[in-house]
């Protein structure tokens, strides 16, 4: 608890910086105004009763710069489960150091720095970069990403450091409670915060690495959950390459440790108006009686128009023999 409480403060002191360090001009700056949206189809469909057809991701962007060196953003995002629209990101950012002219300090060193307030996708990874369908060259996200942290969105406060050669993010956001089942039980692990990091370096043109980590803050200090991860991309020409590993280690109090892991890679290949993906998922899950699930994905991507892709991706299941079903997927999604 002192930990995450340190670490809190620590974020209130960057955020004062932020804030304090000289008068704030308002301006009177225009909203802009983006979004996108993707539609589904997929007669292979294991949930009951879902239809062939269904809406995907919808998200409304606004976004406007509030003063020098401090800008806010809102999306407005469709939740396809529940049907309703809510808040899928609301931040304010403040700009400290870099060598742009957005920043407040001039740091040749850095590209930009800053803090950022508010609702956003936790960087743990490298794919919270590829969360939006818009920004996703496949159309299902790795298994991994799903069963450990389930694409992170939370509130709180995050510094931030982007350089050329590397970037480093830590966070202080709320968490959540964490859900496991192991065999016919169900686990609970409540929890009252979370604080992470992802560091990355640049050690090449076109490869990027990265690690990161997270723990969170248990009610009962019987219990405990934490997140390790290790990334690798690489982009050259019209290849791109990209892996990553995460384990999640649960500890319910009774003294064992449950660790949910899983990897995958992935393959894309860009051509003049359509692209070609493959990825392989795995997971080892301690938490279930099931089968570990395995399946090697494979698609065709085609620019349609300027803003909208049409994507298919056929998954085929390669772990035991009958446990797990091949599908296929067609997506048509767009940016404004």
């Amino acid at each position: 608890m002192g930990k995450l409480k340190g670490a809190g403060w620590a974020m209130a002191g960057l955020l004062l910086a932020a804030t304090g360090a000289g008068a704030v001009e308002v301006r009177n700056t225009p909203l802009e105004i983006t979004g996108f949206m993707d539609v589904l189809f997929s007669a292979d469909n294991p949930a009951p009763g879902t239809r062939n057809f269904r809406l995907g991701q919808a998200e409304l962007d606004i976004a406007a710069c509030l003063a020098d060196h401090t800008c806010t953003c809102v999306a407005l995002a469709y939740d396809p489960e529940a049907g309703t629209f809510g808040l899928g990101c609301a931040t304010i950012e403040f700009l400290l150091a870099g060598n742009g002219s957005d920043c407040r300090h001039h740091y040749e060193k850095w590209e930009r720095s800053g803090v950022l307030v508010g609702q956003f996708d936790v960087p743990f990874g490298i794919d919270w970069l590829a969360y939006p369908s818009v920004d996703r060259r496949t159309i299902t996200a790795p298994d991994a990403i799903a069963a450990t942290h389930d694409s992170w969105n939370d509130i709180g406060a995050m510094a931030f450091i982007e350089a050329r050669r590397y970037t480093v993010r830590a966070w202080v956001v709320n968490g959540s409670d964490t859900e496991v089942a192991n065999g016919e039980e169900l686990l609970l692990v409540e929890n009252d915060g979370a604080i992470g990091a992802r560091a990355s370096v640049m050690p090449a043109e076109g490869l990027e690495l990265g690690a990161s980590i997270a723990a969170y803050n248990t009610c009962d200090d019987a219990q405990a959950t934490s997140l390790l991860g290790a990334d690798a991309q690489f982009a050259r020409g019209p290849w791109s390459l990209k892996g990553e590993y995460v384990a999640r280690d649960v500890e319910p109090g009774d003294g064992r440790t449950l660790t949910d892991a899983g990897w995958y890679g992935q393959a894309t290949r860009a051509f003049d108006g359509w692209w070609l993906f493959g990825r392989y998922d795995r997971l080892d899950l301690e938490t279930a009686t099931a089968p570990d699930p395995e399946y090697l994905g494979l698609g065709l991507g085609l620019n349609v128009s300027a803003p909208a892709e049409l994507r298919f991706e056929y998954r085929a299941w390669m772990g035991d023999d009958g446990a797990g079903d091949d599908t296929w997927l067609a997506q048509l999604v767009t940016g404004f």
